[in-house]
């Protein structure tokens, strides 16, 4: 029993899946940060760039809204961009741009940068815990789903319907050996 509920068990780290206690929204930090300064956050988002330093490695992050389990959403809103520091070297090639990373931590401080031309602000997490979203594999569309036609798709060796069969209206008992 314990085996089998040992596997059900989720990879994700727990402080990644539960948000603090009073977390506060990228939206919120960013209007007024100064009020937020030492609290916990959880956010998550798209990594924009990664930058290793000598002993850190510094995400900016494009913030995206969070799931109950604390994964970034693939939807186009933002509340804006964050820095998290990271206390150990991560691989660019791993942390690369477009990966959804969630992160725990501090919040530092806010950092004056640039957004092209515009001056932004960058709220600074000091990380804690970090988890690093599997790629999502892009789903093919083909033969496993049930919903998709292929109209020229015909296999001799499998008995289909005669909605897989394009010439079915032409001849369907004269081209059929079964």
């Amino acid at each position: 029993m314990a085996l089998l509920l040992g596997a059900c068990a989720s990879q994700v780290p727990l402080n990644i899946r539960e948000a603090p206690a009073n977390n506060p929204s990228l939206g919120e930090v960013r209007e007024q940060a100064e009020g937020y300064l030492g609290r916990r956050v959880r956010w998550g988002g798209t990594i924009i760039e990664t930058g290793n330093r000598e002993d850190t490695t510094r995400l900016v992050v494009l913030g995206r809204p969070l799931s109950k389990a604390g994964k970034p959403e693939t939807i186009d809103a933002s509340a804006g961009r964050f820095i998290a520091i990271v206390p150990e070297f991560l691989d660019p090639k791993v942390y690369a741009p477009e990966r959804r990373v969630t992160v725990t931590g501090r919040l530092l401080r806010t950092e004056a940068g640039q957004v092209g031309e515009y001056p932004y602000s960058y709220p600074v997490v000091q990380a804690q815990a970090w988890y690093l979203w599997p790629r999502e594999v892009e789903r093919r569309y083909g033969y496993e789903d049930p919903w998709w036609y292929d109209p020229w798709w015909y296999d001799p060796w499998y008995r289909s319907p005669w909605w897989h069969d394009p010439w079915y209206p032409y001849g369907y008992r004269y081209h059929h050996w079964y």
